[in-house]
């Protein structure tokens, strides 16, 4: 890691879960009704691309918001960009990629619907680049729509917008997102599944899979199946996922991207050597291991004097900890319990 460079270098770990085709859950699909059900799909208007997006009850995964609610409210104006988040920037989790790799014809064909909704000038699919572990190639384009290889060091979700000119507007949709907008305009289809990744050195068949949203954690680990029993289960993305102890009691959503299920986990922590290894991790520049020490104090005060609001809980704190310290998790809740001090004006 160097000292200069912010973020860390991850071993993304995509395979074999990237390449290979996308195991689903059988279940029953639901259909809705709609007042134009015989308009060829090139003849839709803006108004009606909302609506189906309503009716099929698309959240974007990549910020649990209604998929219709984004498209009504954003105004891109003049020079604006449409960017389709397929980033998967987090070791193992490539649900996003993933889609884009094996339904290129759907997503191309929700970003068209998008594209008709939102006028943009630009429009590209944003996918991270530094994956050594595969002899995948990514591809140029998805569709006729341009693939930007997003590189550097983790996180990179925020560079997707490198590529936007100064002063224009510019907003992001999942991928998966799209595959969905797409099933709703050709069959009338709703969401009522979403993608994951599950993977780990305990998983007997990782892989990329469909499954209702809804299903609970131990279903969709026996459909892939286990090696051996796991020491831990993250449940959502390796870096800024948490572990869960219940699985039977845990249920995927829109937003979850990933399980991973490993044979080893994190042991007790070991008390802060004062390094500094969490304050060169961080992208936002932030003094990490100051505000770790005043979050378990209770000191919001001054916390927020050290732009807590700033942390975006990517983790890469924790992962560089020697100590094993999970100071994203600490900072996190912090940040919680400031927000609901805030609400009662308490701070």
């Amino acid at each position: 890691m160097s000292f200069f460079v912010r973020g860390i270098i991850l071993e993304q770990k995509k395979e074999p879960m990237l390449t290979r085709s996308t195991l689903v859950m059988r279940h029953e699909y639901e259909y809705f009704d709609c007042d134009f059900p015989d308009i060829a799909l090139d003849e839709l208007s803006r108004e009606q691309i909302i609506e189906l997006a309503r009716l099929a009850e698309i959240v974007d995964e990549s910020d649990g918001k209604l998929l219709c609610e984004k498209l009504e409210k954003t105004d891109l104006g003049e020079g604006g960009t449409l960017i389709i988040d397929a980033v998967d920037d987090e070791p193992y989790i490539s649900s996003q990629m993933s889609g884009c790799i094996h339904h290129p014809e759907k997503v191309a064909l929700g970003i068209e619907l998008c594209e008709k909704v939102l006028s943009p000038e630009k429009t590209y699919v944003a996918m991270y680049k530094h994956i050594f572990d595969t002899n995948f190639s990514i591809p140029k384009k998805i569709g006729n729509y341009k693939v930007e290889k997003i590189g550097g060091r983790y996180p990179a979700e925020g560079r997707v917008y490198r590529h936007i000119p100064k002063g224009k507007n510019a907003v992001v949709v999942g991928a998966c997102a799209m595959l969905h907008l797409a099933r709703a305009a050709e069959d009338s289809r709703k969401m009522t599944s979403c993608f994951i990744t599950v993977a780990g050195d305990a998983i007997l068949n990782p892989r990329n899979v469909e499954v209702p949203v809804g299903t609970s954690v131990e279903r969709i680990i026996q459909l892939c199946g286990l090696n051996e029993k796991p020491e831990v289960i993250i449940m959502g993305g390796s870096m800024t996922g948490r572990s869960i102890f219940e699985p039977e009691n845990e249920v995927v959503g829109p937003t979850t991207r990933g399980i991973i299920a490993l044979s080893r986990g994190y042991h007790n922590p070991s008390p802060c050597i004062g390094c500094g290894r969490c304050d060169h991790a961080c992208p936002k520049a932030l003094s990490v291991s100051t505000m770790r020490k005043l979050a378990e104090f209770g000191d919001f005060e001054k916390l927020t004097r050290y732009d807590a609001a700033l942390c975006i809980g990517c983790g890469a704190c924790s992962y560089v900890c020697p100590s094993r310290i999970d100071v994203a998790a600490t900072i996190i809740k912090a940040k919680k319990q400031m927000e609901l001090a805030k609400k009662e004006g308490t701070l």
